[in-house]
């Protein structure tokens, strides 16, 4: 073969090889793809499941995911352990009468001067203020609702038949006016060193009278039958009002004008000038309503209290209505309902009368920094772990009307040196006081005393025209002895012992009434030398009164005083036909020194919490003592520096790991039981023990850990996942509205209407709410108490008065219960401010705590059944309240008979709330939305620590006895089991998972053939490359 020849036959075959030639394997392209793939597999399928897990709760909660299975299936005919009484439609209808006539009850008539209430039917009047077109229905916080959709005022109004004044209302509401003067409401919030620090949102930010009178004065004559003029004012979670008084140390930036409680100059210009046109005739008459639960300056009333005269005819207080009682304030204006309220606050001239408001905000340790005691972690989103803040409840006892009345009686007897203290100038209406549109007349008042209790009766006479309902109020007073002066034993001059409501009366018409009081609400808590409840030796006094003011000029007429015999001090005369007198033989600190609920035995339990006492005290402090008023007097409690012990104290966690003796408890056991077969059982049934051994410890942790609006499912006793909401006023999940929930009145107005069946029936319509809406526990009611007007939640909260608090929560929380709805009262306790709320340490006595702070809570377990309680984000003293063992088991338990749930507040971000302490305490579940965020990780630290796994045993007992015994089993067969299942968020994580998986394969594939066809292309070039040289070599030659 020619060269020719040659060289033609090797390019043929180059070019046969090129055809043959695989394609280029990629592999560049698909090792970057592989790569990517495996990540996102690993990202889905490991990772973010990892992730996930630590958000499980807050994803349910929000989504409404619930990962329980039942089998056989729920049923929603079959096994209905609780069941609602009403339709959709038949429960909207029930509730908005039941809120209308909670408010009608509870709105509380303060003046009404030449009867200018009710209106006329048929009235014409004109609604002033910004806040008469923009009510306050409700607090902010966790307890709030849109009312958006909420009835107005005017819609109220000419319901009635009253005609409202339409260029007035829209002048207030065009959008010129509205943006330019929108009352300021706090919110939610928290602070640094500075408690008030960023607080342009209090204002009232009213219009100013000369632009009213531009903008729609030509109007007021045709409609001048009334002009109503609205205050509003609120404060809110984590918000409590502003107080001027500089003497505190706090400062105010210039948004706020002055005290908050007082009335802007904007509002004394407009009363000024609503007054210079009823002078001319314009206006008949001029009404006033307090839209509010924190009780205002009212010495604009008075004018020889402030000065001026504003002309103002009637007062009407009504609280906040909430969805529908604002028909029930028409109610009244208009004479369709004749008001029965009673106030439940003492309202002063002057709110920094109150001897709280020298140590209303609270405090820095002076040392805090030098120390190491912090209130922020800078740059951390942990800014709840604080402990460098305290404050000091130095008035003991005598908070609301029991500083006000017992003050009183002591300045007309001339004792306990007094002073020049006049009860006139200080109190413009006292607790309990309540107007009518008629007249009541008490009559054959009888006392019998029998065995515990003593039972009152009086016959109740209707002596005016109209018919109405009266609160009948029975008040006490027990002797201040010698002994009481010598052990530090307080003793106010009135407290409310009982309280009952009549039917309707008709005029001329009467009803006998009875009420029982116990014998132990006439104890007083002795903390210093017998160390329980006490009955002193001397005369105890029972009244029927109309509010507290009259009740002690009964007691200092009973005592012989006159106004006559005391130089005009007694302010009226009292009557001694409506007073008993029991007569105690002996001392006796044996008849009430154990508890009527369990039979403990009541001794001190909060000794820590008294700076007198403790054992880390960074100070000490002289209560305010009747024995001497002017040299007791509360002063602002500044400077106190924390000990080396206190810090050791405020130390986040202080258990040791080991450190108690205890033997670990079975775990992981498979005997088959289910949560379903413990229904109905008692809570200390040796069943019980079979089932808490199926749990592991990895069930207990995520159990008790993360208990954020819900409980979690645990598959191997058969616990169902529950939801639970806020509902201090109603279920406020965004407030569902309409024939869903109902928004009730604030707590304070249900208190106010001193009217246990009332408040009962609500109180099973909201349990029917909750149950309708698939929830199984309410973070409610709250029971804290009204410490001073200013307190944030006062709208949350029920008075200044436990006792009252006390009967008005258990009736409410029967009801709510009854729809197997478990209640969780908070916070408890001491948690009655919301300014350094997170982790300050509150100091207080033990008389004050037991006979003031705690009854709310005590009345709610033992009379109203609450087996559950929320605990506060604040201190006793140093220790969190969730880590005291003598609040959370010791009284809650031992001394109440509370045999459910105790869960914190809010304590995702709250190192100070931590688990290993709280649970040894009697803590049982926490708050908390996510598992890897401090709490998981922290008790897992204590997996193999007995002691702290017997404390999640204990705890995982009563969340399962509280969740077998709710509407949570609604549905589940006796013989069902309940297990769990993946969610649907899982699902589609690794779902997303297996298709990177199999793109990963897929690509690892590709590249593993990629780079064999690489590979076995350069062997099959390496021999053509060598070929090819031998034929092109001599070809080149």
């Amino acid at each position: 073969m020619g060269r020719k020849e040659i060289a033609v036959s090797a390019e043929k075959k180059r070019k046969d090889q090129k055809k043959r030639r695989p394609k280029k394997p990629h592999v560049v392209i698909f090792s970057i793809l592989s790569v990517i793939t495996v990540l996102f597999a690993v990202a889905f399928g490991i990772v973010i499941p990892k992730i996930a897990s630590g958000f499980e709760t807050i994803i349910n909660v929000y989504t409404k995911t619930d990962p329980t299975t039942v089998t056989p299936e729920r049923s929603d005919t079959d096994y209905q352990y609780y069941t609602p009484t009403y339709s959709d439609d038949e429960r909207a209808d029930k509730e908005a009468q039941v809120a209308e006539e909670v408010e009608a009850e509870g709105a509380t008539l303060l003046r009404n001067g030449g009867n200018a209430l009710p209106l006329a039917a048929g009235s014409k009047v004109s609604l002033f203020s910004r806040s008469s077109v923009d009510l306050l229905y409700g607090g902010t916080g966790s307890s709030s609702s849109d009312s958006s959709t909420f009835p107005t005022l005017k819609e109220a109004l000419e319901r009635e038949g009253i005609s409202v004044n339409e260029t007035l209302w829209d002048f207030y509401t065009s959008d010129d006016i509205a943006s330019q003067y929108k009352r300021s409401v706090a919110d939610v919030r928290t602070s640094s060193d500075n408690p008030t620090k960023a607080l342009p949102e209090f204002g009232a930010n009213e219009v100013p009278w000369a632009t009213v009178e531009d903008g729609a004065g030509s109007s007021f004559a045709g409609y001048g039958d009334a002009a109503i003029y609205v205050i509003s004012r609120s404060g809110g979670e984590g918000a409590d009002l502003p107080d001027a008084d500089e003497s505190l140390g706090i400062s105010y930036n210039s948004g706020v004008d002055g005290d908050y409680l007082e009335l802007s100059q904007e509002e004394k210009d407009n009363l000024a000038g609503l007054k210079a046109l009823k002078d001319q005739g314009v206006f008949k008459r001029i009404i006033v309503l307090f839209n509010t639960s924190n009780a205002p300056d009212c010495d604009f009333l008075f004018p020889d209290q402030c000065g001026v005269d504003y002309g103002i005819d009637a007062a009407v207080w009504i609280g906040l209505p909430g969805q529908g009682g604002i028909y029930g304030v028409a109610d009244v204006l208009s004479g369709s309902v004749n008001p029965s309220g009673s106030l439940v606050d003492t309202y002063a001239m002057d709110a920094q009368s109150n001897p709280s408001t020298r140590n209303l905000y609270g405090q820095k340790y002076a040392n805090a920094d030098e120390v190491g005691l912090q209130y922020q972690e800078e740059g951390e989103r942990d800014f709840y772990d604080v402990n460098n803040t305290y404050n000091v409840y130095q008035e003991g006892i005598y908070v609301g009307y029991r500083y006000y009345e017992t003050r009183y009686e002591d300045a007309v007897m001339g004792t306990g040196n007094a002073g020049d203290y006049s009860w006139a100038d200080e109190v413009a209406f006292p607790f309990g006081h309540g107007l009518s549109y008629t007249t009541f007349g008490y009559s054959d008042y009888q006392v019998t005393p029998d065995g515990s209790n003593f039972d009152v009766s009086v016959i109740v006479t209707n002596t005016g025209s109209v018919a109405g309902k009266k609160a009948v109020q029975v008040y006490a007073q027990t002797p201040y002895t010698d002994y009481d002066k010598a052990n530090g034993v307080e003793k106010a001059s009135a407290t409310l012992v009982g309280f009952t409501k009549t039917k309707l009366l008709e005029p001329g018409e009467s009803q006998t009434v009875m009420v029982t009081v116990d014998k132990a609400d006439l104890a007083s808590y002795d903390s210093n030398n017998a160390k329980t409840y006490i009955l002193d030796a001397g005369d105890y006094y029972l009244t029927v009164a109309d509010d507290a003011h009259a009740a002690v000029n009964n007691f200092l007429a009973q005592k012989g005083y006159t106004p006559e015999s005391t130089a005009g001090k007694m302010t009226a005369a009292g009557d001694t036909s409506l007073v008993y007198t029991w007569t105690n033989p002996a001392f006796d600190d044996t008849t009430c020194s154990t508890s009527e609920a369990t039979g403990a035995q009541i001794s001190n339990l909060f000794d820590e919490a008294d700076p007198n006492k403790s054992s880390v005290s960074p100070s000490t402090v002289t209560w305010l003592s009747r024995s001497d008023w002017e040299g007791t007097y509360p002063i602002v409690q500044k400077g106190w520096a924390a000990s080396d012990d206190l810090v050791n104290a405020l130390k986040y966690t202080t258990y040791e790991k080991g450190s108690e003796d205890a033997t670990m408890p079975t775990t992981g056991a498979k005997n088959g039981k289910q949560l379903i077969q413990m229904m109905g059982l008692a809570y200390d049934d040796p069943a019980w023990d079979d089932l808490l051994d199926q749990l592991t410890v990895d069930d207990m942790i995520k159990l008790v850990c993360c208990g954020f609006h819900q409980t979690n499912n645990v598959a191997s006793v058969g616990l169902p996942m529950t939801r639970e909401e806020n509902g201090s006023t109603g279920l406020t999940a965004s407030i569902l509205g309409g024939s869903s929930a109902m928004t009730y009145t604030s707590e304070d107005v249900m208190a106010a209407t001193m009217n246990r069946d009332l408040i009962n029936e609500m109180g099973t319509l909201m349990g029917e709410d909750f149950l309708v809406n698939g929830y199984n526990g309410v973070y409610g009611p709250g029971v804290n108490v009204h410490r001073s007007p200013y307190g944030g939640r006062n709208f949350e909260y029920y008075s200044e008065d436990p006792y009252v608090a006390g009967e008005i929560c258990a009736t409410e929380i029967s009801g709510i219960q009854s729809k197997g709805v478990m209640v969780f009262e908070k916070h408890v306790a001491l948690n009655d401010a919301e300014t350094y709320r997170m982790g300050i340490s509150i100091w207080s006595n033990e008389q004050a705590i037991r006979e003031i702070y705690l009854r709310c809570a005590e009345k709610g377990i033992t009379e109203g059944g609450a087996q559950g309680i929320m605990s506060g984000f604040n201190r006793l003293g140093a220790e969190w309240c969730g880590e005291s063992k003598a609040l959370m088991t010791d009284f809650l338990r031992g001394e109440c008979g509370m045999q459910g749930i105790a869960i914190t507040d809010m304590s995702a971000f709250s190192k100070f709330m931590d688990t290993p302490d709280g649970l040894l305490a009697g803590t049982d579940l926490w708050d908390n939305m996510m598992f890897n965020k401090v709490r998981g990780p922290e008790l897992k630290k204590y997996a193999d620590d007995p002691a702290i796994v017997s404390a999640m045993r204990e705890a995982s007992h009563r969340i399962l006895y509280s969740v077998v015994n709710s509407n949570a089993m609604n549905g589940i067969a006796p013989d069902a089991k309940v297990g769990s299942s993946m969610t649907w968020y899982y699902k589609i994580v690794y779902g997303v998972a297996a298709v990177f998986v199999l793109l990963s394969v897929l690509n690892i594939r590709r590249l593993v053939k990629g780079v064999k066809m690489k590979k076995a292309a350069r062997l099959e070039a390496a021999p053509a490359a060598s070929n090819d040289s031998s034929v092109d070599g001599p070809a080149k030659k």
